[in-house]
């Protein structure tokens, strides 16, 4: 499913492009698109949040190294090892690490552990050995940190409907990932008071929504839209010289050297969010 870290105002707003009106508008959301799932690969994990079952092996320690985690809907063992997930622990058999994650504030980070808690009461003291021992359900990714946009919807929407009619123009804007209940759309496109989504994205459920329902939306940190910004307008500079490995600059009279991947500027933004395992 397509995600942005950075909307198409944003970027046009940073007066790097030199660009007016609208006619580039999908070129610009797809081309941030294509930069967001660059710097996911490159930082090796998910920055945005989404919901997925995902599984784990036991070592019979109480700690269980886990993907990126912001939440926990629930926690299967497979107890008998026949691939069938009958046992669930209750949320007071674990603890999510470490402590003071916060993975729902902007300063916030994501949970990397499971322990069994001490206040199982010893339901549960271990997590058994064995390869894909444990199903988690949750919602996974760096951080999953919202704001309500003052927007809310104007009439009923369908399960299915991709275009939805909203109260005000308020702050949407095409590249922004919406929570609207608990269900994930990704807006394309934005006329007047007509919204063009993306439903059910990220691992989220598509559901019938009513009248004046609060449209929240998703906020990134910082370091990982500046990344999106400089990595993007570097791209979009290339293309005014047909993608060549050498591109001028009048403004400053520089000649830049183009060698692949991800900017030099981009990587120093990106080195505190990199991951190698899981």
């Amino acid at each position: 499913m397509p995600h942005a870290y950075v909307t198409v105002a944003v970027l046009k707003g940073t007066g790097v492009l030199n660009v007016d009106g609208t006619a580039y508008d999908v070129r610009l959301r797809q081309l941030l698109e294509h930069v967001s799932v660059q710097i996911d690969r490159y930082v090796g994990r998910q920055i945005q949040p989404f919901d997925a079952t995902l599984y784990y092996d036991g070592d019979d320690t109480t700690l269980m190294p886990v993907r990126d985690l912001i939440s926990v809907t629930s926690l299967k063992e497979d107890t008998n090892k026949d691939g069938t997930f009958e046992t669930t622990w209750d949320a007071k058999d674990y603890e999510p690490l470490p402590y003071n994650a916060q993975p729902t504030e902007d300063w916030g980070k994501p949970y990397s552990m499971l322990q069994v808690s001490n206040k199982s009461d010893g339901t549960q003291d271990a997590f058994l050995r064995g390869s894909k021992m444990y199903q988690l359900i949750g919602t996974h990714g760096y951080i999953a940190v919202t704001r309500d946009s003052g927007v809310k919807t104007s009439g009923s929407l369908g399960s299915t409907a991709t275009s939805m009619t909203v109260d005000s123009t308020g702050t949407l804007e095409p590249g922004m990932t919406l929570l609207v209940d608990s269900e994930r759309m990704y807006i394309e496109a934005f006329s007047g008071t007509n919204v063009t989504v993306q439903r059910k994205t990220q691992g989220s459920t598509g559901a019938t929504h009513g009248t004046a329902v609060a449209i929240n939306y998703y906020l990134y940190p910082g370091p990982v839209q500046e990344a999106v910004i400089i990595q993007s307008a570097r791209l979009w500079r290339r293309r005014d010289s047909g993608f060549a490995s050498q591109i001028g600059l009048p403004e400053t009279g520089q000649m830049m050297m183009w060698t692949g991947g991800l900017d030099t500027d981009v990587k120093q933004s990106l080195a505190g969010y990199r991951r190698f395992s899981l």
